[in-house]
């Protein structure tokens, strides 16, 4: 198989593990979030900057532009996130942001016209959301929704399909387009069974030496009433959609043999800068790491052997966790203008 070209189009930059919401289906600070036991600091703004330097040195000899998204944990609570912002503004970069939404009034004015687009945590009306979120926090987002109007950022709705909404999924768009989103994507919940994780654990040890601990914060084996519900709901959904039903832009990214394509080109496309300056390729597993940005040159990680490795296995499908991941759909790694 000839492998797609390398260019990296989009670079995520997770500038906190820390989040002000504990939501229970998350990986990261859910009923088992792999965060939760973790010691390791967040990078400082020096730290950043340099990562920030490396990315424009590649720039002039690669003459691509890297999308820049800044994340979390919740990427407002950093303490230097206006610095950040400012320093890619001035490096001019272009950036999206994915927030919870709750504390955009810190930053109002500044995410307001710093940002391409900005994603934001809505899974369906007030009382839905504030069961999954927590009490008052659509209320929140509302107001906060409010302050960016005028504004450079298209504002992008994410919606976790869960077992609280999957009844109401067909309804979900109708009800979120009160709030005027330019775009509501809806994504399924990130699940694996037991034997998954165990394969998923065997094959990372087996072919890069690693020991796995996180996969096991997705791990949910009874997910058979999930899926009847999601597999009706998600067929009159997607009729909606094809037939135009919504005034808002809506798309649905299923997981699995559903996906658009063959294999991720996740590791071909994007970086993953994580908090702790591990860099990844993948957004939600995070047990395979090809270099920290501490020791080395996030380029050279990008073009190392361990990368290279890395792209073959999931070329070839050999990774378990791939059909439980939304990233399997992106045919670019660019958001929309």
């Amino acid at each position: 198989m000839v492998l797609p070209e390398k260019e990296i189009e989009m670079v995520h930059l997770q500038l906190t593990r820390q989040c002000n919401l504990r939501c229970y289906f998350c990986g990261q600070w859910g009923r088992k979030g792999f965060f939760s036991g973790s010691a390791d600091t967040d990078m400082r703004f020096d730290e950043w900057r340099g990562v920030i330097d490396q990315l424009i040195e590649h720039r002039k000899t690669s003459g691509i532009s890297p999308e820049i998204i800044l994340w979390g944990g919740e990427p407002l609570v950093y303490p230097e996130f206006k610095a950040i912002v400012e320093y890619l503004k001035v490096c001019q970069f272009q950036l999206s942001l994915i927030t919870n939404g709750v504390l955009i009034d810190r930053f109002a004015e500044l995410i307001k016209y710093s940002f391409k687009t900005v994603y934001i945590s809505i899974d369906g009306p007030r009382e839905m959301h504030d069961r999954i979120r927590g009490h008052g926090v659509f209320d929140k987002v509302d107001a906060n929704l409010k302050l960016l109007h005028g504004g450079t950022a298209r504002i992008i709705f994410m919606t976790v399909i869960s077992p609280d909404n999957v009844e109401i999924l067909p309804e979900i768009p109708y009800m979120l387009e009160k709030l005027d989103p330019d775009k509501i994507i809806l994504q399924k919940l990130i699940y694996l069974s037991s034997a998954e994780c165990a394969a998923y654990k065997n094959w990372l040890k087996t072919t890069f030496g690693m020991d796995a601990t996180a996969i096991d914060s997705w791990a949910k084996d009874d997910v058979a009433d999930y899926l009847n519900k999601l597999d009706r709901s998600a067929d009159i959904l997607q009729r909606d959609i094809n037939n135009r039903r919504f005034s808002t832009e809506v798309e649905y990214l299923p997981h699995g043999a559903a996906a658009a394509l063959p294999f991720c080109l996740a590791p071909f496309r994007r970086l993953h800068v994580a908090y702790n300056g591990d860099v990844l390729y993948c957004t939600d597993f995070y047990d395979f790491k090809a270099g920290n940005v501490r020791n080395n040159n996030l380029i050279e990680i990008f073009n190392n052997e361990i990368s290279e490795k890395f792209r073959r296995e999931i070329a070839d499908g050999n990774c378990p966790a791939c059909n439980h991941c939304a990233w399997k759909n992106n045919k670019t790694y660019t958001t929309a203008p």
